[in-house]
C-alpha cells in the first residue's frame, strides 16, 4: 500500500487553516514502483494527516518586512546610469594586450 503524508495545521500568527504542500510526501510501495506510478497498486493509497503549525507565507513575508510591497517601494540595487567604462573598468574583451598579440611581463 502506498502512503501519502499530508501536513495540516494553522498559521501561528493569523490562525488560518493551512496545508503545507511543500512538506507533503508520496511514498510508493514496491508494487506501485514496479507499475511505474504512485498509487498503482491493488491496495491503493493510505493518506496520513499530521499536525504542523507554523507561519503561513503571507505572515512570514510581513514578519520579514517585505510583505505587501509592490515594485514602486523596492529600492534599486544598482545605478544603471553608470557604465563600466565610466567606472574605469575594462570590458571583457579588453585585456590590455599589445598590438602584436603578446603580453608584456612586468619587471
Amino acid at each position: 500500500m502506498c502512503r501519502m503524508m499530508i501536513f495540516r495545521g494553522h498559521c501561528t500568527c493569523c490562525n488560518q487553516p493551512q496545508t503545507w504542500v511543500d512538506l507533503t510526501q508520496e511514498l510508493s510501495c514496491l508494487e506501485a514502483k514496479n507499475n511505474g506510478w504512485f498509487g498503482g497498486c491493488r491496495r491503493g493509497i493510505l493518506v496520513e494527516e499530521h499536525d504542523f503549525n507554523q507561519e503561513c507565507p503571507v505572515c512570514h513575508e510581513e514578519d520579514e518586512g517585505i510583505g505587501g510591497l509592490d515594485e514602486s517601494h523596492i529600492m534599486p540595487l544598482q545605478q544603471t546610469s553608470q557604465t563600466q567604462s565610466s567606472l574605469g573598468k575594462r570590458a571583457a574583451g579588453d585585456r590590455g594586450e599589445s598590438s602584436d598579440g603578446s603580453k608584456k611581463q612586468k619587471t
